[in-house]
């Protein structure tokens, strides 16, 4: 039975994080018969409840959820306090001392067990709109103790300063790492990242089922979306508290934008706009989510009554299934477009990272992202044009693409299987779009 131990990761707020839990531990019981999972949880509380409906463990690093101003600093100064008495359990170990009881919390007791460590950062490992020693943090522990470990289904990079030389020796001593996009491969080489056991396959939440039809309309009905007024195209709007915030002082032109985007909608297409969150955080917690930015945009649209707002907490497979409902989707959470895409809806990507142009040109969709930070109204609702009157054209496209990312998906999760089996992860992945790149 193979115990694996999910890193950097969480099953609750974010909905592409716990897209990737979800999908990542159904998959491998699927192969890996009687596999057990932990999730190492910064937010434990939040994390239970899913995890417990997908039989995932939860352990946490700290006893109550953090969202606090300082969580980040009291977090990485946690995370080093283990990699030092992994470090020294490491050093009196080679001289044949008993060091146990530096391994008796319970977050190391997961990682001293683990047949395998399995780090999910999907793109948290880059200090770019993030900050990588986070995600290092997570992996040396399982460094120091000898275990496997994979570094899956992620877009990695860029770093900064003293964090590239950190993380190369980090992702050089892994033993397995799975890329979503040919760009990660490409930076990972110029930065000098020869790991060979390093490939490319499609993003493990290609394979996320969705909510039935019936679960999605009872979630619509009670949102208040109105299913009988089906002579309106319904188009869905992801929003990005991450880029509102990181964009601060052009804050105020991502909303207006967005808000102007919406009215260009309602009033060129007759289209009803649903703002769907992919980011939910308790308000109890004070942090600002998709949904608080959904809301200020909504105060600067104009025809608000075609407008509503999700806002509900649910899960990853809900909001695939309630996506799966518009005729067009604008996504600046790339999970979310990835659910879109994957149920075949045509999909405008707007990007703050390679990973959304490395993901979209994989399903033939590149010409359709948009870089969050310097687009104009003009390029947005051009792309918007465009993809509006080759809808057809596009759902043929993303039906005939994405049986193959599901695929390469699929295969990925067999790469950690014969990692677990026999300390090799030779497995020839067929991706032609990865050929095509490079």
């Amino acid at each position: 039975m193979a115990h694996i131990v999910l890193t950097n990761t969480n099953c609750s707020w974010n909905k592409g994080s716990a897209a990737q839990v979800v999908s990542t531990t159904e998959t491998l019981r699927k192969i890996i018969p009687g596999a057990n999972f932990t999730l190492i949880s910064n937010y434990p509380n939040l994390d239970f409840d899913l995890c417990e409906k997908n039989n995932v463990k939860v352990v946490g690093v700290f006893s109550k959820n953090l969202f606090l101003k300082h969580f980040k600093l009291l977090r990485y100064f946690t995370l080093l306090y283990y990699v030092l008495r992994c470090a020294l359990w490491a050093t009196l170990s080679k001289v044949r001392l008993n060091a146990q009881k530096l391994l008796a919390t319970e977050v190391l007791a997961e990682y001293a067990m683990a047949d395998l460590i399995l780090d999910l950062s999907g793109d948290t490992f880059s200090d770019q709109k993030a900050i990588a020693l986070g995600s290092v943090l997570g992996i040396l522990p399982g460094i120091l103790l000898g275990k496997k470990i994979a570094v899956f289904s992620q877009s990695i990079g860029p770093f900064r300063g003293a964090t590239k030389p950190i993380a190369r020796f980090c992702l050089n001593q892994v033993d397995l790492i799975v890329i979503r996009e040919a760009l990660t491969w490409k930076y990972l080489k110029a930065i000098g990242v020869h790991n060979a056991s390093t490939y490319l396959a499609a993003e493990i939440a290609f394979l996320l089922k969705p909510a039935s039809g019936k679960e999605v309309q009872e979630i619509l009905q009670k949102e208040g979306v109105n299913q009988n007024e089906r002579e309106r195209p319904l188009i869905g709007i992801g929003t990005n508290a991450l880029v509102s915030g990181a964009l601060k002082s052009k804050s105020e032109i991502y909303l207006t934008l967005m808000a102007k985007t919406t009215d260009y909608l309602v009033e060129s297409l007759n289209a009803k706009i649903v703002f769907i969150s992919h980011v939910i955080i308790p308000p109890q917690y004070g942090s600002h989510d998709d949904r608080y930015v959904a809301e200020n945009i909504y105060q600067m649209i104009r025809n608000k009554k075609s407008v509503k707002i999700i806002k509900g907490d649910y899960s990853p497979g809900e909001l695939k299934g309630v996506i799966s409902q518009c005729d067009l989707f604008i996504g600046a959470r790339m999970h979310s477009n990835i659910a879109s895409t994957s149920m075949h809806v045509p999909t405008i990507a707007l990007s703050w990272s390679h990973k959304y142009k490395g993901i979209m040109r994989m399903l033939e969709q590149e010409q359709y992202v948009c870089e969050i930070g310097t687009t104009t109204l003009d390029e947005l609702t051009d792309k918007i044009n465009t993809a509006w009157s080759n809808r057809a054209e596009i759902r043929r496209t993303l039906a005939s693409k994405t049986p193959e990312l599901e695929e390469s998906a699929f295969h990925s999760c067999k790469l950690v299987k014969m990692l677990l089996e026999d300390n090799s992860c030779r497995y020839p992945i067929r991706f032609e779009s990865f050929k095509k790149a490079e």
